[in-house]
């Protein structure tokens, strides 16, 4: 007699995981530093040298000494007055001989004589004045220049966090092998790796 036998053969899932570890690649601070302008106060101050300045053109002047600008125009002055002081009284005379030469009497001759002459004959003049003094002006020493402030400023540079860098851990998970179950019939023994 024939037997019929019902084999069953099963296997479970299995899930599989990957696994990556989270690693820390870098930690460090980051170091304040300062930064700054240092500028030392300067006097920037010097004394002058005292001055002393003469002016003795007016007394030199005094002696006969004088610039070739004051000699042209003393001289010019001088031509100029004598030229109108000339015409003035050639012309007077030159009215006057008009008026009087018809006159009985009158010796033209001897009077234009006794003019030429009376400019010969004429004393020397001398007139005295007193000699100006040599001007001098002092300059006293003084401080020049300005003072330069100093200017000191310091800056310091912080960073508010440290410097960190991580590549963070993962897991997976996935299906490796799907669980099955099967069935099937055999006859008279049981099939055991089927």
């Amino acid at each position: 007699m024939m037997m019929v036998r019902l084999n069953t053969r099963h296997e479970l899932p299995q899930i599989g995981m990957r696994q990556t570890f989270s690693r820390l690649n870098e930690s460090a601070i980051i170091q304040p530093y300062s930064e700054g302008t240092n500028q030392q106060a300067r006097s920037n101050q010097t004394v002058s040298q005292p001055g002393l300045t003469l002016d003795s053109y007016s007394s030199r002047r005094a002696y006969g000494f004088r610039k070739h600008g004051d000699l042209m125009a003393e001289q010019g002055q001088r031509g100029q007055s004598d030229v109108q002081s000339a015409t003035r009284r050639h012309a007077s005379e030159g009215w006057s001989k008009a008026t009087t030469a018809a006159r009985r009497g009158d010796d033209i001759v001897q009077k234009i004589r006794a003019e030429m002459f009376s400019d010969y004959d004429a004393h020397a003049v001398f007139t005295t004045s007193g000699i100006p003094d040599v001007q001098m002006q002092g300059r006293p020493n003084e401080v020049v220049g300005e003072p330069q402030q100093s200017d000191i400023s310091v800056d310091i540079q912080t960073a508010p966090s440290a410097r960190i860098s991580a590549t963070p851990g993962s897991v997976e998970t996935y299906l490796k092998n799907e669980g099955f179950i099967r069935s099937w019939v055999s006859y008279n023994q049981y099939d055991i790796y089927a």
